[in-house]
């Protein structure tokens, strides 16, 4: 089976569930918040979009995401990161 960038790395070091935390940044100009909600919802579906932490950037350019949920099983992740890697309003996820 083919790696993709997006697939966790080193399987066998992680341990299922777990809380997973997420840190993803974009611009102000986009409703980064409900952007980043919508993703996680569709790979964690009891995923609180209120427990969303969402701190702008000094100078209000940029605002950072961040997120702890559950997930059970790697393609949970595999699949968040893809949907991630695919939205053009995201500039960077950590």
């Amino acid at each position: 089976m083919e790696r993709k960038p997006t697939d966790i790395l080193h399987e066998e070091l992680w341990q299922f569930p777990m809380d997973y935390p997420l840190k993803v940044m974009g611009e102000t100009r986009f409703p980064m918040a409900q952007i980043v909600a919508d993703i996680i919802c569709r790979h964690v579906p009891d995923f609180d979009p209120a427990s969303l932490d969402i701190v702008p950037s000094s100078k209000g350019t940029y605002v950072s995401v961040r997120a702890l949920f559950r997930v059970e099983r790697k393609e949970q992740i595999n699949g968040l990161y893809a949907d991630l890697a695919a939205e053009p309003m995201i500039k960077k996820v950590l």
